[in-house]
């Protein structure tokens, strides 16, 4: 189903640019199947005990409606945001749906991090072209261990700021793509180290039936490396907003567009409870 659903969305996002009048309802469509994407990976998420995912999808849900009744209006900067997402919908596509490209991608990342892991003292053996092991613990990696989201949504997110000139969007893309790339192989590396080598073995084991390193691939993935992405994340959306001063107004129409929407909403509740 979640392959359907991205098709879907990526169709719609290319209805988007070519549909004229159409494409606010295009635009609503695609948000709505990620975010019915989104919700629809909430059990796997809680399986492998990730949980700032389902918040982030549960999330989505308000977000989605704000954004679809702003886009029905005709609100530029919903548009502004649904060519952003347009444009990462259309990078990672090609990445997730054909095999080769994948491959490829997720192969080059595997060699890389294998060499920083060996860079680093260890010790690791290959016993299939995407698996890393030591210390009886193994690691797959796979298209979400490339980065290849986060470069994609960051790429969007420029494209989808105003004024954006071609200068811009050249040295944006210099930076997005080589720091992510080097420092989702560094959180690869890092996390594979942490793991066969039980940095965590002292901390509260949440996941006691789950095989070797369980414990020590939650602390050191789903927590730390999840939380130091997200700071990485923003310190490199700050230095964007110097790079590209469109995305910094971008940034601070959606914060109005979002709070002044969800304060609305609250108003008409107060008054309605009055």
């Amino acid at each position: 189903m979640s392959d359907v659903l991205i098709l879907a969305a990526f169709f719609l996002f290319v209805l988007f640019f070519f549909s004229g009048w159409l494409r606010k309802y295009a635009a609503v469509g695609g948000w709505t199947l990620i975010v019915i994407n989104l919700v629809s990976e909430i059990p796997a998420y809680l399986n492998a005990d990730n949980f700032l995912y389902p918040v982030l999808a549960l999330l989505s849900i308000p977000f989605l409606i704000i954004t679809a009744r702003a886009l029905l209006r005709d609100d530029p900067v919903a548009i502004q945001l649904s060519q952003a997402a347009a444009v990462a919908t259309i990078i990672y596509v090609p990445f997730a749906f054909i095999p080769v490209v994948q491959d490829v991608l997720v192969r080059t990342v595997v060699n890389q991090a294998f060499w920083i892991i060996q860079a680093l003292g260890h010790h690791p053996q290959m016993p299939a072209w995407n698996i890393i092991t030591e210390n009886g613990f193994a690691i797959q990696i796979v298209l979400g261990c490339t980065g290849i989201t986060a470069i994609a949504m960051l790429l969007g997110a420029v494209t989808g700021a105003p004024h954006l000139s071609y200068r811009q969007g050249i040295s944006a893309f210099l930076i997005i793509v080589p720091l992510l790339y080097l420092l989702n192989l560094l959180r690869v590396a890092i996390v594979f180290i942490a793991v066969s080598d039980a940095w965590f073995r002292s901390f509260p084991d949440l996941s006691p039936d789950r095989g070797v390193g369980a414990t020590d691939f939650f602390w050191a993935h789903n927590v730390f490396a999840e939380a130091l992405a997200i700071v990485a994340l923003l310190v490199i959306i700050v230095g964007l907003f110097r790079l590209v001063p469109g995305l910094a107004v971008l940034a601070r129409d959606l914060v109005d567009l979002y709070t002044g929407s969800i304060a609305a909403f609250f108003r008409r509740g107060s008054d309605n409870g009055e």
